[in-house]
């Protein structure tokens, strides 16, 4: 069953999804933890009790405190949990990190879930893809559908949006949580995902939120680059506060970063996925222009190098205040982003 129609209530909509739960009869949910599979797997527990079973897999992708963030929930609802090993690094297609990689960590997961349910006779997989998704690249979904997993929240149309207001009203404590994508997520696509990698980046993403108090964030592995996505009002904080930005660089430097950035457009989810389009820019001169903007711009003296699609500038101390400038930070971007550099890091080690 598929509601598609904007017309379609959210009681209408949560009708169908009860339906569908109700005709399955028992079920595995995949379950992170985060609002969508949260908000899923305590639908299936109203409709279905103990025939609704929370499945959370655990691997060197999963951030710390993420299994007992998700336990807890399980706890509050009495729903049953049981957690799985997956050992996705151990797949060379993944682990090379192709643009498809989701597809490969699907894949994992669903055996050892098909497993699980043939253990307890239970007919049926569910996960929480929801209708936004359908328009973002999803590989995994495809994963999912060869394998007849399905996506309830998706069939009847429920949004994210939609999600929050559902978690919300029924006391689900991630239902204003940002979105948290699974660590691998954090390197671009061709560069290998190592066991030592995920620990950087979740060590970086632990001292920026609980450390720094930054509650949405990414931090990109680019080899022997950080590059740190904010949202713009905490970028603009971060930016002009000296003291935060000189002990950030020295945790860094002891996880393992040989540089540390932030990138100048900010926080959005599933940046990486920004070089899949591609741009065909003829024979602009990019050293040429990016001197030029530089100079327009006043930001001298100024050193850059081009990874790509990835700009790293380095620029004087002095810069550092104008960059705390959202309107500033957004006319740099605009100008460099003409050149098909999507990420513009900034060293936060001035010259």
């Amino acid at each position: 069953m598929t509601a598609t129609t904007s017309a379609v209530t959210l009681e209408e909509k949560l009708e169908n999804l009860e339906e569908i739960l109700r005709s399955l009869g028992r079920v595995l949910v995949g379950y992170s933890g985060g609002v969508d599979s949260a908000m899923l797997a305590v639908a299936a527990h109203r409709v279905l009790g103990d025939d609704a079973i929370a499945v959370t897999a655990v691997s060197e992708s999963l951030g710390t405190g993420e299994l007992e963030a998700a336990a807890d929930i399980c706890k509050q609802f009495g729903i049953r949990h049981e957690v799985l090993n997956t050992h996705e690094l151990e797949n060379p297609e993944y682990a090379q990190n192709p643009s498809n990689r989701c597809y490969f960590c699907k894949q994992a997961l669903l055996t050892e879930m098909e497993q699980l349910a043939h253990d307890l006779e239970i007919p049926h997989v569910i996960y929480g893809q929801n209708a936004d998704d359908e328009d973002d690249f999803r590989p995994g979904a495809q994963a999912a559908k060869e394998r007849g997993a399905r996506a309830p929240l998706a069939e009847v149309g429920i949004t994210k949006d939609e999600i929050r207001q559902l978690a919300r009203s029924w006391d689900i404590p991630v239902w204003n949580r940002p979105a948290m994508a699974c660590l691998s997520s954090r390197f671009p696509y061709g560069t290998t995902i190592t066991a030592e990698g995920l620990r950087m980046v979740d060590r970086a993403e632990h001292y920026l939120r609980d450390v720094c108090g930054f509650a949405q964030m990414r931090t990109r592995h680019h080899v022997d680059i950080a590059r740190i996505e904010l949202p713009s009002e905490d970028l603009s904080h971060f930016l002009g506060d000296d003291a935060m930005r000189t002990h950030l660089l020295a945790e860094f430097a002891d996880i393992g970063f040989e540089r540390t950035s932030v990138d100048l457009r900010g926080f959005r989810s599933g940046s990486m996925n920004e070089v899949l389009i591609q741009v065909d820019l003829g024979e602009v001169d990019i050293p040429k222009q990016v001197d030029h903007i530089l100079v327009d711009l006043e930001l001298g003296p100024a050193e850059w190098e081009q990874r790509e699609q990835m700009l790293v500038l380095q620029l004087s101390e002095a810069a550092f205040p104008r960059l705390a400038d959202a309107a500033f930070r957004l006319r740099i971007v605009e100008r460099l982003e003409n050149l098909d550099l999507h990420y513009i890091a900034l060293n936060l080690q001035p010259l």
